[in-house]
């Protein structure tokens, strides 16, 4: 979709829209070029303004009228690599003053941080946080995990095995929990599956330092980052109450 292309410039549908109407018209007054995309006049010189910082329009006084010029479509390609080139910088200077960042980071162990995740592709982003992981506790439902993000249900076990770590898990009891133990109970990473009935709204993975939270619903799942240590033992102290009752 040519909204894909304009996106990279951080542009909205309608000022995508306004740039392609100046394109197809030609350096123009910015009362005929906002006539033609019909846009008014207050809200085309906001536009304006969007446009010109992204460097795809220059404006000129002609005959005492503002005129708006759309810069040659040719060279679109040279101005994406621009900004990339722009980003990449960014990040290398980011990355070279990153412990003086951190030094300045303040923490309070009272405020928890918090970072929520919205979609499939989002929720997919805080679970390769958790593979990074190299111990932790979790309640979850191996059924909505394998109908709503499979990959995962293999792929966090295998990244344990393989990274030496350690879990414990408690599941609730579904088809799916039983291949799921069958595949991956080991004295580094123990199984437990709930008795009938027992069950929770939530999926929960509890580390030394964060708590993730996952909520599927029928169209959309979600995910949060809990970033406190306090928060954490509480949330590990609750799950070892019931793994001392439920775990076998």
């Amino acid at each position: 979709m040519i909204q894909d292309i304009f996106s990279q410039f951080h542009l909205d549908q309608k000022e995508t829209g306004a740039f392609l109407e100046l394109v197809k018209l030609g350096a123009s007054p910015v009362s005929v070029w906002a006539k033609h995309a019909g846009i008014n006049r207050s809200s085309m010189y906001v536009i304006m303004d969007r446009l010109m910082s992204a460097g795809l329009v220059t404006i000129f006084a002609h005959r005492g009228i503002m005129h708006a010029q759309a810069v040659a479509v040719s060279t679109l390609p040279s101005l994406l690599e621009a900004k990339q080139k722009d980003i990449e910088e960014a990040k290398r200077t980011v990355s070279a003053k990153l412990p003086e960042l951190l030094a300045l980071e303040k923490t309070n162990a009272i405020v928890p941080k918090i970072q929520f995740f919205e979609g499939k592709h989002r929720v997919e982003a805080m679970y390769e946080e958790v593979l990074k992981e190299r111990s932790f506790t979790a309640f979850f439902h191996p059924g909505r995990v394998k109908a709503t993000m499979p990959e995962y249900f293999h792929k966090i076990p295998q990244a344990i095995k393989a990274n030496g770590g350690r879990a414990k898990e408690l599941l609730v009891r579904c088809r799916e929990a039983l291949e799921y133990k069958r595949l991956y109970a080991s004295t580094r990473h123990a199984i437990s599956i709930l008795p009938e009935g027992v069950t929770f709204s939530s999926d929960t993975i509890i580390t030394k330092q964060k708590i993730y939270l996952v909520g599927y619903g029928k169209d959309t799942i979600v995910g949060t980052e809990i970033w406190n240590s306090e928060l954490s033992q509480t949330q590990s102290v609750l799950f070892d109450l019931l793994w001392d009752t439920y775990g076998r």
